[in-house]
């Protein structure tokens, strides 16, 4: 199958490199590869082009594409630009600070075919922390193994509200490009885009379709300060209500409250870590109280 992957870069020059290096040296090459300069500011697409004519020998077999944006419109845009340009069988995303490991592209491709899967989600290691995700301990019993790190998610519109699954975190998903053709992430919107296209994707799949996990680690994902989900505001009208909560918030359907009550704990405790006071905490929660206190209930339903 072909793989198409998609970086969208913005003002990554020190990370840029040992990105590209890490889809120069996987076992099966990428088909197809996509960046997308967000108009960086910085010296990112200069080294984006030195890492690609380093290892050009690498990509002898792989068309790769640069696309240099005029206007900075953030990542939902560069991907979804991807997408719109994409000619793989398979496409997944991979951000310009962060790298897949070695065999990544190669166990993809080969668990996909011989199992049949629409979407395979992706272990990912963090850096430094060197913190591995998911915990699966708490939603084991919702998969069918197919292997000691393969398994089966018969249900993933309800696995998906786990609060220890991640899905579109880190650009974990893999997917059959037919399944994106219609869908595309909402641009303008700087938290829980990931989660929120990926649960539409899911909404929408044909029946019967198999979603996987592959429970090793495949990415790493480097911990940056100043990336948009590790900005700390400082007054709590900055922290946005998530965009799945604005979108099913009136939802009567189990499952976008599950997810609704999954998300607003994360969102919850984002706020607790990066508000700068007790004060501004205080706020946040008496402003948001009735909406916490009905999605807390959400969850709590889910886990019961």
């Amino acid at each position: 199958m072909r793989h198409t992957v998609v970086i969208p870069l913005y003002n990554k020059e020190a990370y840029v490199y040992d990105t590209i290096r890490s889809l120069a040296f996987q076992e099966k090459k990428v088909s197809e590869l996509i960046i997308v300069d967000d108009c960086s500011s910085d010296l990112s697409l200069i080294y984006l082009k030195d890492a690609l004519s380093f290892f050009a020998p690498q990509f002898l077999q792989t068309d790769v594409q640069i696309i240099e944006l005029e206007e900075n419109k953030g990542p939902s845009n560069a991907r979804n630009i991807g997408i719109e340009l994409a000619t793989g069988d398979l496409i997944s995303f991979l951000d310009a600070d962060d790298c897949y490991l070695p065999t990544c592209l190669h166990d993809v491709s080969a668990m996909m075919e011989e199992e049949n899967l629409d979407i395979l989600i992706l272990g990912i290691l963090l850096i430094p922390s060197n913190h591995y995700l998911p915990k699966i301990k708490s939603f084991e019993k919702e998969m069918i193994p197919f292997s000691e790190e393969l398994f089966l998610i018969p249900n993933p519109l309800h696995t998906i509200s786990s609060p220890d699954f991640i899905m579109g975190f880190g650009s974990n998903v893999v997917i059959r490009k037919k399944h994106l053709e219609d869908i595309f992430y909402e641009t303008d919107v700087s938290i829980s885009e990931g989660i929120d296209l990926w649960y539409r994707v899911l909404k929408k799949l044909p029946q019967p379709s198999r979603v996987g996990l592959l429970n090793k680690a495949c990415i790493e994902v480097r911990e940056v300060e100043g990336s948009l989900s590790r900005i700390s505001p400082t007054d709590w009208k900055a922290i946005e209500i998530p965009i799945i909560i604005k979108r099913y918030r009136k939802s009567s359907n189990r499952y976008d409250q599950q997810l609704m009550g999954m998300y607003s704990q994360r969102w919850l405790e984002h706020a607790m870590e990066r508000l700068p006071s007790w004060q501004q905490k205080g706020l946040f929660i008496f402003n948001h109280f009735k909406l916490l206190v009905k999605n807390s209930y959400y969850l709590k339903r889910r886990n019961s």
